[in-house]
Order: structure tokens, then sequence, then C-alpha cells
């Protein structure tokens, strides 16, 4: 693993694409050249070979992360949000705050201030003072507090 460290992003990705299909690439593998396709600003390159990998390894949360992430930095929320979910899905009760706090982000992204602020005040009963959840849940209450009519108007 040590050495696929130092093979550079085009190696990798030449080795990817010469692979067959049905041949499988470790999860380890996969994440390393999709971070230094990432480097290079080859987003759409890294989320193909992810999304590949993914499907051999589909309960790999490793993989699944990436994907959400590489769909943040396209801001493709709804994208984002589907693979979130997916690994909460797979985190199970071993779920992270940061993957939380990465869902609140999306959602409110997305426009769906409700929904998450409803999951960033979920998220603090599991993980009560965390930083950035207390921070998102601060945000979409000003928001929330915002958009509500005034009583009596």
């Amino acid at each position: 693993m040590l050495q696929a460290l130092a093979v550079s992003s085009a190696a990798l990705d030449a080795g990817f694409s010469s692979l067959p299909e049905q041949m499988s690439v470790s999860p380890q593998l996969a994440r390393q050249a999709a971070v230094e396709l990432v480097a290079s600003d080859k987003l759409a390159e890294a989320f193909a070979l992810v999304d590949r990998a993914v499907r051999q390894h589909p309960d790999s949360q490793e993989l699944v992360s990436m994907l959400a992430l590489i769909s943040e930095a396209r801001q493709d929320w709804a994208q984002a949000s589907v693979y979130l979910e997916r690994l909460v899905r797979l985190q199970g009760s071993g779920v992270t705050a940061e993957t939380l706090c990465h869902w609140v982000r999306v959602l409110r992204c997305q426009g769906k201030i409700q929904r998450a602020a409803r999951l960033a005040d979920n998220s603090l009963k599991m993980f009560p003072g965390h930083e950035m959840l207390e921070s998102e849940s601060s945000t979409l209450k000003s928001i929330l507090s915002v958009n509500l009519p005034e009583a009596g108007v």
C-alpha cells in the first residue's frame, strides 16, 4: 500500500482504465487514485473511478464517503445527499458526527432547511456539544426564524 502512494495519478488512472470491468480493485487503491485526481481538479474522472470501485465494494464506507465528498466538491447536492444517507446507513450505530455534519450542510445547500435543522438537532442528541453541529444548528435556526412570518402581522 505504501508503494501506491508513490505512483503518479496518471499511472493510477491508466491502470484503472485498462482493467477489465469485472476485475476487483481495492478500496484503498481507488481512494488514493481519486485523491490524486481531485488534487489535479479532475473531479469527473475521480467520481467515475470511485463509482466503479463502489460497484465492486458496495459496503465500503471509505468509497461511499469519497463519492459524497466528490459530489460536494462538484456542488451536486442531491447526489451528495444520497451518498451521505447511504453512508449513515452503512455506519449504523457507529455513525460519526462528521458524516452527520456533512449531511446537514448538504441539506442546507439544497434548501431543505427544516429537514437540515431536524437532522442537526437529532445529531446533537447523539453528539452533544459538537462544535460544527452546534454551529450548523444555530445557523439553521437563524434562517428559520427569518423565514417564519411574524405573528399578528
